[in-house]
């Protein structure tokens, strides 16, 4: 695998492109292994930003969704929710306090 130790201290951005281009490569140890590592720092990067940030990211990088099928939608409704937290959470405490 190539020197990917700065991993740890890449842009999210950065990290989505690793991962993509890890994803495509013809060595099957770094497919496999360098995906799930760089996954892994992904993945505790993500659980600390804002909603609003993870909703972004899903509207700017999940675009390779069937467009007919009910992922896309999910991710659509997902997004909207998480970039208009703030928002919902007024309404849902609106709505529970006035049925």
């Amino acid at each position: 695998m190539h020197d990917h130790c700065s991993a740890e201290t890449m842009s999210i951005e950065g990290l989505i492109g690793l991962q993509r281009t890890l994803s495509l490569s013809r060595n099957p140890f770094e497919r496999v292994i360098g995906t799930l590592c760089v996954a892994g720092i992904l993945k505790a990067r993500l659980t600390v930003l804002p909603d609003e940030a993870v909703g972004q990211l899903m509207v700017d990088h999940v675009t390779d969704l069937n467009l007919l099928g009910p992922e896309c939608v999910i991710v659509e409704v997902a997004s909207e929710r998480l970039l208009n937290t703030s928002s919902v959470l007024v309404k849902t405490t609106k709505e529970n306090i006035h049925p």
